[in-house]
């Protein structure tokens, strides 16, 4: 087990959807949200606009019982904004530059690790667009010296290949998808014994003590020292949208870290929460059922 709130560092936004639809996401309060239905109270440290759409967020997370001590107001950038296109259930993203999130401030981020004590940190690779959030984030994991939990959420244009290594190399635990996998390790491993062989290897590499790769309707599997645990795909049902599943799987396996679970109850559980998540629209579902789910369904 570990000792302390997970601390997630990183983007909110609102995802609008080509249909008019909007909803609240961003891969580190889609986290948050999650981890708060699975019972865990994360600190969110981000940055939104003094605008009304700030205002929302602050108030959706107030009503689900999440702190907002790490939540800083931006008085000249806006809160994020991102446009989705559905493309046969898969999701397409215009993600716009000079947003709050990309100026997370260093000090305001550090305080946070005085009043919370976290015990781990989370972040992505989306708000590290920015030398700015870039600079708090790197404050916090040297200041801290917590064991990070990176999901890279590799996003064109708004990634950079050269920082990913060292991104890697920092991170205690990395979760990714199978394309992000296909980048991480500049191949394109398409059949399950190929992505478990270049996992097996940038888990070496990068000297992780867990490596998971999702693989959608597939299922997912784990690499650890001692060896590979594959996870059961989850029963098929209606699929909505995707959008956020990735990261409804990141915080069950947040979640098991922080309660010490087996890493195969673990797997099976983040690979049964994300299918429930897409048989929502958006990334946030108010579903607390959701949060019940197992490997049965």
């Amino acid at each position: 087990m570990i000792e302390g709130p997970p601390l997630l560092f990183g983007e909110v936004l609102f995802d609008c959807f080509n249909d008019g639809e909007i909803a609240l996401g961003g891969a580190p309060f889609n986290v948050a949200w999650h981890l708060q239905g699975l019972g865990v109270t994360p600190l969110l440290v981000t940055r939104v606009g003094s605008d009304q759409r700030g205002s929302v967020v602050l108030r959706l997370m107030q009503e689900r019982g999440m702190p907002v001590a790490g939540v800083q107001l931006d008085p000249e950038r806006p809160t994020g904004v991102v446009a989705v296109q559905l493309k046969a259930g898969e999701p397409e993203y215009n993600i716009l530059p000079e947003q709050a999130y990309d100026y997370i401030d260093t000090s305001q981020a550090l305080a946070c690790l005085q009043t919370a004590r976290p015990g781990l940190i989370y972040h992505g690779s989306l708000a590290l667009r920015s030398a700015v959030s870039r600079a708090a984030l790197a404050h916090l994991l040297a200041e801290s010296a917590l064991p990070a939990f990176l999901d890279l959420n590799i996003r064109e244009p708004w990634w950079d290949a050269a920082q990913t290594i060292p991104l890697l190399r920092r991170a205690t635990w990395v979760k990714l998808n199978a394309s992000e996998l296909d980048c991480a390790m500049h191949g394109r491993f398409e059949d399950l014994a190929a992505q478990q062989q270049a996992a097996q290897e940038l888990f070496v590499q990068c000297e992780l003590q867990m490596l998971v790769v999702s693989r959608g309707a597939e299922g997912g599997f784990m690499v650890l020292p001692e060896g590979i645990v594959e996870g059961r795909p989850a029963p098929a049902g209606t699929v909505v949208d995707t959008v956020g599943a990735g990261d409804a799987f990141s915080a069950v396996l947040i979640a098991g870290l922080l309660r010490g679970e087996a890493p195969q109850a673990m797997l099976d559980r983040a690979i049964a929460v994300a299918a429930g998540v897409c048989r929502h629209r958006g990334a946030t579902p108010e579903d607390s059922t959701l949060y019940r789910l197992d490997a049965a369904g």
